[in-house]
């Protein structure tokens, strides 16, 4: 990549704009971490690759400190990488989720992820899909969703959550981790036996809560 952290102009930092609604400002800002965080397989030679990988990811600091780390980065790279790869755009795209200002490269209403599912009768897996329609709040609860859904088929089940509970707590039996997890799938769905959470069901469930500034960065305010 050369030593520089300068955005390359192979870079198109007008489409990132367009496709994220984030300011240049922002963006060089992101690049700046970008380029720290790209390291040769020894962690020296910032700007090395021109892309992350999930060992750089896993040097960010404090990372290996939280519990669910590994699924994180799975998660980011599931969503929004390519060939366990996560390029300069890819990064922005990722970040741009934890921002609170709207895209504007699109046309943006606030509706949320349970109007559009339910007005174009989407397959579950389709739903959880990040889309250029997505509202701030959206992007944020289809992220936390794929955090929980470890097997990526759309929906949350108690086998989901208790992987999710052995990976946050650690040592806790199966009956433990069962019942949690039975507890837990029941707020989403009204205690119902046997069930398995939508993002429909997810998103109802946390409407009252006012999460957008505490899954917001500083650095995209």
């Amino acid at each position: 990549m050369g030593a520089t952290t300068s955005i390359p102009n192979t870079i198109n930092v007008n489409e990132i704009i367009f496709n994220t609604g984030l300011s240049k400002r922002q963006i060089c800002s992101l690049w700046t971490r970008f380029y720290e965080l790209d390291r040769d397989a020894r962690g020296d030679a910032k700007g090395y690759k021109g892309y992350l990988d999930a060992d750089d990811l896993g040097r960010v600091r404090k990372f290996d400190e939280n519990p669910i780390a590994s699924r994180l980065i799975k998660v980011i790279f599931d969503d929004f990488g390519s060939n366990g790869k996560l390029t300069f755009p890819q990064f922005v795209d990722f970040m741009s989720t934890f921002a609170q200002r709207k895209r504007i490269g699109h046309n943006h209403d606030r509706r949320s992820s349970i109007q559009t599912t339910t007005t174009t009768t989407k397959t579950d897996l389709e739903s959880i899909k990040y889309s250029s329609d997505d509202s701030e709040r959206t992007r944020k609860i289809k992220f936390l969703f794929s955090m929980y859904d470890v097997d990526r088929n759309g929906r949350l089940s108690k086998e989901d959550i208790q992987e999710i509970l052995k990976m946050m707590v650690g040592k806790i039996n199966d009956d433990e981790a069962s019942i949690i997890a039975e507890k837990v799938i029941g707020e989403f769905t009204e205690d119902q036996p046997n069930t398995t959470v939508t993002l429909e069901n997810f998103e109802k469930t946390l409407h009252t809560l006012d999460f957008n500034d505490k899954m917001s960065l500083k650095v995209l305010k």
